[in-house]
């Protein structure tokens, strides 16, 4: 069957309504300059406030402690701001700040306090918080103040600058050709600011982050393996480039990308050496194209979406590639897989033939089995492997099956998260 008869095959069945989705170090042969990153993160900044007279104004950088900013899906809004940490206070001194606010239905609310020599400050927030950029929470209304000797109900204001993240859920909002673009990141268990790799997930057609997570697991996974993991929003029903992606205006997937990455390794402080891209379905299409293209990405791992058009890939590089298909696939036929996996063996310099091994079957209920395809004479930076899932659908391995049996088998026999990291994180940008 030809190319274009799959894709074509392909685009009847996504109008009908079947949604894609979900879900030892070596160097890569040709490597491109990362982008610089700072050594270390800045500590939180918190600026304080009271209106009147006399006024007050505390503004400076933690010394000690922490205040944790995290947001969540599906909204990407900030859900916690808590912590306390000391500072310099007005006087010379040391000023002690506590937050506690945590999200309810009616917004962030909590309380906040703070003291500072003769100053003391108490106020609770029932609402009116605003988060003016990522990683930055302020607030103003009526506290308690007590200054100069003298209690009073004052107006006071607040100003969090969440420069150190701390573990877990962070958003990250950008306005990319002329739209709206949003990603959720999540940062493993002991983050501490310094580098770490980051894996990139982007999900299938129809699929949100949110339901990438809840299908794949994947945030879980890395949250104590010790990698940060990123997924981004494609913008409409998928990624633009790639079979299924919504047509319309330019919304530049691969700059949004490419922004994406400048924003982990500025904020989060993630290894520009270490960046890694994997994807599902029309994900796993868009992270092939990227091969193609993206130089930042160390190594990539499609996911039931395998190259489609290999006249227009030209990586200028050896691309070190996992790729995971089952054959009894649906919607993406695994003939697409055995026919990327020789246009990467080609570009990569391996051998036409490949070593193959049959995985043990640790869940005969599942009806799948598990063959690893292995390039011989690949250079030691750039394998090309492929992951045959016998009897496998349209389902990420090691999940939970999307739409339960109508998109086919799900292995349980492999964990696709394990399978992706374990080999992705072998290399690194030199």
């Amino acid at each position: 069957m030809s190319p274009h008869s799959l894709t074509s095959r392909r685009r009847r069945r996504l109008a009908a309504g079947v949604a894609l989705t979900c879900a030892a170090l070596a160097l890569p042969a040709v490597t491109s300059p990362p982008s610089a990153h700072a050594d270390a993160l800045s500590p939180d900044r918190i600026t304080v406030t009271v209106d009147g007279a006399p006024a007050y104004r505390l503004d400076g950088d933690l010394r000690s402690g922490g205040i944790t900013v995290t947001e969540a899906t599906p909204d990407y809004n900030t859900n916690k701001v808590q912590g306390q940490g000391t500072l310099s206070g007005a006087s010379g001194g040391t000023a002690t700040v506590r937050f506690g606010l945590s999200r309810t239905l009616a917004g962030l609310s909590g309380t906040f306090s703070l003291d500072d020599a003769g100053v003391q400050i108490s106020a609770t927030v029932i609402s009116g918080v605003q988060t003016p950029s990522d990683g930055t929470v302020t607030w103003q209304g009526q506290g308690t103040v007590k200054l100069d000797g003298k209690t009073s109900t004052r107006t006071v204001g607040f100003t969090v600058q969440d420069r150190h993240p701390d573990p877990g859920d962070h958003a990250i909002h950008l306005v990319h050709a002329g739209q709206t673009r949003v990603a959720i990141l999540r940062l493993p268990d002991g983050y501490d600011g310094t580098p770490l790799p980051a894996l990139f997930h982007f999900p299938g057609l129809f699929e949100t982050p949110l339901f990438a997570e809840f299908y794949g697991r994947m945030a879980d996974y890395a949250k104590t393996r010790g990698f940060i993991m990123i997924t981004p929003e494609h913008y409409g029903t998928g990624w633009q480039g790639v079979s299924g992606g919504q047509p319309g205006a330019d919304v530049d997937d691969p700059g949004f990308v490419s922004a994406l990455q400048d924003v982990l390794v500025k904020r989060f402080n993630a290894d520009p050496r270490r960046l890694y891209a994997s994807g599902m379905s029309n994900g796993g299409f868009f992270t092939s194209k990227l091969a193609c293209e993206n130089k930042r990405f160390a190594a990539y791992a499609p996911v039931s979406g395998q190259l489609e058009d290999q006249a227009a890939c030209h990586p200028g590089r050896a691309v070190p590639i996992l790729m995971i298909h089952g054959d009894a696939d649906p919607i993406v036929p695994y003939s697409t897989a055995t026919a990327a996996a020789p246009f990467w063996a080609r570009n990569n310099g391996c051998a036409a033939t490949t070593t193959d091994t049959d995985l043990p079957d640790t869940h005969t209920d599942d009806g799948t089995t598990v063959t690893r395809h292995d390039y011989n004479g690949c250079p030691a930076g750039a394998p090309v492997i492929l992951y045959q899932i016998k009897g496998g659908g349209h389902n990420w391995p090691g999940g939970t099956p999307y739409l339960g049996p109508l998109l086919g088998g799900t292995t349980k026999d492999i964990d696709a998260n394990a399978v992706i990291w374990d080999f992705v994180s072998r290399f690194r940008l030199s």
